[in-house]
């Protein structure tokens, strides 16, 4: 009796030990389990992401859509509203969940690709960049040259959206000579307006919606990248939780077969977007 109990008592503590591992199955055999990859991106954020009709489109909502594609899996998303700031979204996008209670992402994307946002972060890991952002200018395409050195707005007017990076750059540029030809809106499209309008020769702000909006101008626009003290470039990619390394590994081969197809630069295109691979190595 007592080695009946022994053995009882064995058994119990072995399928203590082991349950875990037999129940808990990997990030990535959980996706490919449920059959659906979801994909967390920003609601209201042209070209990127934004709903239409009941409809999610935008780049990144397409990149998701070809992750999932790539993983074998159906697509869904979470429309994140911004944050304060990259941290709030992170854990309301990829580990914790929405304030209303929604369940979050299994990879979030439009997350800058920066080594500190992880270490700042214990929650989460990032994934591959698939793009390089920077700030550009639309201009009259005769006048592209002298826009690449701001000196063209020494004499003509450029639109920019108040109180931002572009903004202070063109305040600041060329010993603060443009400040009378610079011309303040709420907003990129407002810009893009004003140009289309013929009320200013170009105008500046964060390079993939600068250049979505020229595509949809009625008037044909040249797209420079002036130079800056103040101009960085930063690579975009994705997080996801951290113990989700298969699915980190799974996802950043998915997106380098993408970049390699071509698909990447077709997707960017198709919003009149160029692509810019990044070079930052992880």
């Amino acid at each position: 009796m007592r080695a009946t109990i022994r053995a009882l008592c064995l058994f119990s503590a072995l399928c203590a030990v082991m349950a875990p591992r037999a129940i808990s199955a990997s990030p990535l055999l959980a996706v490919r389990s449920a059959g659906v990859l979801r994909v967390t991106v920003y609601r209201d954020y042209k070209p990127w992401s934004w709903e239409e009709n009941g409809v999610l489109k935008g780049i990144d909502v397409d990149i998701g859509a070809a992750l999932a594609k790539a993983l074998g899996v159906r697509i869904d998303y979470l429309a994140l509203r911004a944050d304060d700031n990259i941290n709030d979204d992170l854990r309301n996008g990829v580990w914790r969940g929405s304030v209303v209670g929604e369940p979050p992402g299994d990879v979030m994307l439009h997350v800058p690709h920066d080594a500190q946002i992880e270490a700042d972060n214990d929650k989460v890991k990032l994934t591959a960049p698939y793009q390089t952002e920077s700030l550009a200018m639309a201009v009259e395409p005769g006048k592209a040259e002298a826009a690449k050195d701001f000196s063209l707005f020494e004499k003509e007017k450029v639109a920019v959206d108040l109180g931002t990076l572009s903004d202070i750059i063109l305040l600041s540029a060329r010993d603060h000579k443009l400040v009378s030809n610079v011309i303040h809106v709420r907003g990129e499209s407002k810009a893009a307006e004003a140009y289309d309008k013929g009320e200013v020769v170009a105008f500046y702000g964060e390079s993939a919606l600068v250049e979505n909006l020229a595509h949809q101008a009625s008037r044909p626009a040249t797209i420079v990248y002036p130079a800056h003290r103040l101009v960085q470039t930063w690579p975009i990619g994705g997080a996801v939780k951290a113990d989700s390394i298969d699915l980190a590994d799974a996802l950043d081969k998915a997106i380098a077969d993408l970049a390699a197809s071509g698909e990447l630069k077709k997707i960017f295109a198709s919003y009149g977007v160029t692509w810019r691979p990044p070079t930052q190595e992880r």
